[in-house]
């Protein structure tokens, strides 16, 4: 279902003689894919996907897979229902509260970032599989959202 205010804008009213600032909504529906590196036939450095699927204006359901690549080929993932405002939404591992996994939408790309309390925080992953970086969009249709840690990405 795609909703009438996909390309509504919010504008911030002038306050104190400063320009408004103008924000565009974005429905984050889709697929969107970060894409290691093969090197010699061995796929290194992170890759992964994001499933969105825009439920309400304020609610997101997310499908979330990572792989760190050669050589340990650790993954993670997570499935849930977000909070969706200013075009992002905020994970909180239930077993990292030191980790907010924060995904920002654009128009054709999902940029994942961390704040991290402990730098150590492996966001609930084993270490070295969480790692901020820009998934690109590959299709704006709605998604399966479903669990992909027991077969990685289809």
């Amino acid at each position: 279902m795609k909703f009438p205010f996909l390309v509504f804008v919010f504008c911030c009213a002038e306050s104190l003689g400063r320009p408004a600032k103008c924000q565009v909504f974005i429905d984050p529906t889709g697929t969107y894919r970060l894409k290691g590196k093969v090197q010699g036939g061995v796929l290194t450095g992170h890759s992964g996907e994001i499933r969105a699927k825009l439920l309400n204006p304020t609610r997101v359901a997310i499908s979330f897979f990572i792989d760190q690549g050669y050589p340990q080929y650790g993954t993670g993932s997570f499935v849930d229902t977000l909070t969706y405002h200013d075009n992002q939404a905020e994970y909180r591992p239930p077993s990292d509260k030191d980790c907010t996994i924060i995904i920002f939408f654009r128009m054709k790309e999902a940029e994942v970032c961390l704040s991290l309390l402990n730098p150590r925080s492996g966001c609930g992953f084993a270490g070295g599989v969480m790692t901020s970086g820009t998934f690109r969009k590959s299709s704006g249709d709605p998604p399966l959202i479903q669990d992909m840690s027991a077969g990685g990405i289809r």
